[in-house]
């Protein structure tokens, strides 16, 4: 089933699986949050790329370090990266001078990531082009609908943390 191309042509997927109707998967709620997900990540990935030299998940922890030093704890929870994936990021980010790596003091099992200076030049270049682009993806919404999305994907987190406890 494609796409419709307006939202007022789109049917309500629970009403039609609670009448006993079939979901194409391409309606379940993950494929579309992931088909959106993957495009978003495809384009800021290239872009990263070309612009920074770094990949998505580096990115991420530059970006969680803009306001301070973090624990790899916290980045862990903050990015939603998996913890080897994000080690290997640290490791290359390290290795690119772009953050230091250093035990956290009082936790011998802890360490914290703290941006470089050239870690910092590089954020100041690129962070004001990731904000032009979430200006540009944003700016299709309206304030209310900008609003809704927001407090939606906040339902869907808990409803997904919800069921991953009842389970």
């Amino acid at each position: 089933m494609s796409t419709p191309a307006h939202p007022a042509d789109w049917l309500d997927p629970l009403a039609q699986l609670d009448a006993g109707g079939v979901l194409p998967v391409e309606d379940f709620l993950t494929f579309r949050v992931n088909q959106l997900s993957a495009a978003f990540e495809r384009q800021w990935t290239r872009f990263m790329r070309e612009q920074a030299g770094v990949s998505l998940s580096e990115w991420r922890i530059l970006a969680m370090l803009k306001d301070g030093s973090s624990t790899f704890a916290r980045l862990v929870d903050g990015t939603g990266v998996n913890r080897a994936l994000l080690h290997r990021s640290a490791r290359a980010l390290e290795a690119l001078n772009l953050v230091t790596i250093t035990d956290t003091p009082g936790d011998a099992r802890s360490t914290t990531l703290t941006l470089t200076g050239a870690g910092k030049k590089l954020l100041a270049k690129v962070l004001p082009l990731a904000l032009e682009r979430q200006r540009h993806l944003l700016g299709v919404l309206s304030p209310d609908e900008r609003q809704t999305l927001y407090r939606v994907i906040g339902k869907l987190r808990d409803a997904a943390l919800d069921w991953d406890t009842a389970r």
